[in-house]
């Protein structure tokens, strides 16, 4: 054999064992811990809403005059369906009829007021809202309860005349 011959197998053999080692020396890495990687992320919100008390205020009663109105339906209807009383154009309830009893000529009137006093704090309340004058809001709801209206009860058209539905 010639001296090349055994260089080159031997060179082989060298750079074969070289690799081995080579790949054998590189550092082990660990990237694993023992324990789970904990962030703190602990902070204190607080959350202020500072509201207009006048705006609470109107709130509180628009409520009150919607369970007050709720609560009296029942006796509206009643006095509707004896003909006392009618829906008039400006959605307010109107007396067509004063009974001959006072007490009971007296409970229509309450009635009808505290009715019309509810409307007109809901009415206050959808016109400041929806930013509409008063008077566009009680034409709206004047049509809302006219055409609510059951056949026989009375009602005021635009032109002031009242006609039973």
């Amino acid at each position: 054999m010639s001296y090349r011959m055994i260089f080159k197998r031997e060179s082989g053999v060298f750079l074969l064992l070289a690799v081995i080692m080579a790949g054998g020396c590189s550092p082990t890495i660990k990237v694993a811990t023992p324990d789970p990687v904990k962030i703190d992320v602990n902070m204190k919100v607080d959350v202020y809403t500072k509201s207009d008390p006048k705006k609470q205020k109107d709130e509180a009663n628009q409520m009150q005059a919607a369970i007050a109105r709720r609560n009296r339906m029942a006796e509206v209807q009643a006095l509707k369906n004896d003909r006392l009383i009618g829906e008039d154009r400006e959605g307010y309830l109107a007396i067509r009829k004063v009974p001959d009893d006072a007490k009971y000529a007296e409970y229509e009137k309450s009635i009808v007021n505290g009715e019309n006093n509810d409307r007109a704090v809901i009415y206050l309340a959808t016109a400041e809202k929806d930013g509409k004058p008063m008077e566009m809001v009680q034409r709206d709801y004047a049509k809302l309860w006219r055409d609510r209206s059951f056949p026989g009860e009375w009602v005021q058209k635009d032109d002031g005349t009242w006609i039973q539905k």
